[in-house]
């Protein structure tokens, strides 16, 4: 292993792959939940709107491991994500993107953001 290999690793670390819908593409980070499912991350286009979300996945994978109708537990999804500024909305998490400027940053963010919301069980004495 050399600084250049691991250097070409990191660069190819996030990319961005096309999906069926035209307006749709799936960032790619090679973040995992716990179980080994990628972390899925998406951005959409709607007009002259950009958007990231995660097309309801991170709830889904929550609801195997937690309450999520639990007062506790809406309440401490609720800090988290506003924490980030993003919204949960019919079970999606989402953030609209202001400009190309603050992609990489909401990227990241977003990868923060969720795994915080599968990782809260660390907070409760049972899940």
């Amino acid at each position: 292993m050399t600084i250049n290999d691991i250097n070409v690793n990191l660069l190819n670390s996030i990319n961005l792959c096309t999906t069926k819908n035209e307006n749709e593409w799936e960032i790619k980070t090679g973040a995992k939940f716990e179980n080994g499912k990628s972390i899925e991350i998406y951005l959409v286009n709607e007009g002259k709107k950009w958007y990231l979300t995660d097309k309801k996945t991170t709830l889904k994978y929550m609801n195997t491991i937690y309450d999520l109708k639990a007062n506790d537990v809406k309440s401490c999804i609720s800090a988290v994500i506003k924490i980030y500024g993003f919204y949960i909305s019919g079970g999606e998490l989402s953030y609209e993107l202001e400009n190309e400027n603050e992609v990489q940053k909401r990227v990241f963010d977003f990868i923060m953001c969720i795994s915080q919301l599968a990782n809260m069980y660390a907070f409760f004495d049972k899940p």
